[in-house]
């Protein structure tokens, strides 16, 4: 998943040191104070993995527009001198509490090759999805930002659906460096104890500059988040290492399985480490824990 930022007009493909986040992010409504981890054990078809995704943050994008009609009504009504009784002010009240949680879907998808929109441009796309093909992958197009990257069997791939505007002092930039990338960092130290890097390319890095370990994607829709990152756990690495992945030549990836043999670790384990760490970073103080199965479509 190549590291994208989308914006109403704008992709940011790099990070820069010099812009610094604020690292205490707390939750503005009661139902953030909640993360809702949904894991789907088994191996889950790209496309299907996809439709929940997308069902989950139309649902959040309706429940936003619905939020900001209410508003901008009971703004109007305070303007103009007049106040709802109780019964309509409780009502609106219940319907404002109802504002979804936090949600982290955590998958482990069939082998698949995805590309950004700059694979739109790639002029030697067709003969690149022939070579995915000839390797046993699929190939979907998405519209994140980035290029081209795999996701398959042996890796841990985790979407992250909230609204940015409900956290205190959480920008985008904040949101993938401090939460998304963090995140990945801290399951990898205090489960495997592994130390990892990150630097002016996207994704996770156990040496400062060469093996790859994890990568990032984020969509980011009216302060809705989607997509997020994918975890090497036992992956097949000829998938991550025949191409070039995420723009990055000359850059291996490993997993961790690769540096630690002797590790048993599952993708519902490390589904469950991860989100245990996303919720620590944005002082989430409850994680639910529940099985997708069926939602399974």
């Amino acid at each position: 998943m190549g590291k994208c930022i989308l914006g109403t007009s704008s992709i940011l493909i790099k990070r820069y040191s010099s812009t610094k986040c604020v690292t205490k992010f707390s939750p503005l409504c009661e139902n953030y104070k909640t993360l809702r981890h949904i894991h789907f054990p088994g191996i889950t078809p790209f496309a299907e993995g996809q439709k929940i995704q997308n069902a989950m943050v139309n649902a959040n994008l309706d429940f936003k527009k619905l939020e900001s009609k209410i508003k901008k009504q009971q703004n109007e009504i305070a303007s103009q001198g007049y106040q709802l009784n109780e019964y309509e002010d409780n009502l609106l009240k219940k319907i404002l509490d109802m504002k979804p949680f936090p949600t982290l879907l955590t998958f482990e998808f069939e082998n698949v090759y995805t590309g950004g929109k700059k694979m739109k441009k790639d002029q030697e796309i067709s003969s690149k999805i022939e070579e995915y093909e000839a390797m046993g992958c699929k190939f979907y197009q998405l519209e994140r930002g980035g290029q081209v990257t795999w996701h398959g069997q042996g890796q841990l791939v985790a979407y992250v659906i909230l609204d940015l505007k409900q956290f205190l002092n959480l920008s985008v930039k904040c949101f993938v460096d401090s939460v998304l990338l963090k995140a990945i960092k801290e399951t990898l130290k205090k489960n495997y104890n592994l130390e990892s890097f990150t630097n002016e390319n996207p994704g996770v890095f156990i040496s400062e500059k060469d093996h790859k370990i994890a990568s990032v994607g984020c969509n980011i829709q009216r302060a809705i988040t989607s997509y997020g990152i994918a975890l090497n756990i036992f992956p097949d690495l000829k998938f991550l290492n025949t191409s070039t992945m995420c723009g990055l030549p000359g850059v291996s990836a490993t997993s961790i399985k690769k540096l630690k043999p002797e590790t048993d670790v599952s993708i519902k384990d490390a589904g469950f480490q991860y989100a245990k760490e996303l919720a620590k970073l944005l002082n989430i103080t409850t994680v639910e824990h529940m099985s997708g199965e069926d939602l399974k479509l």
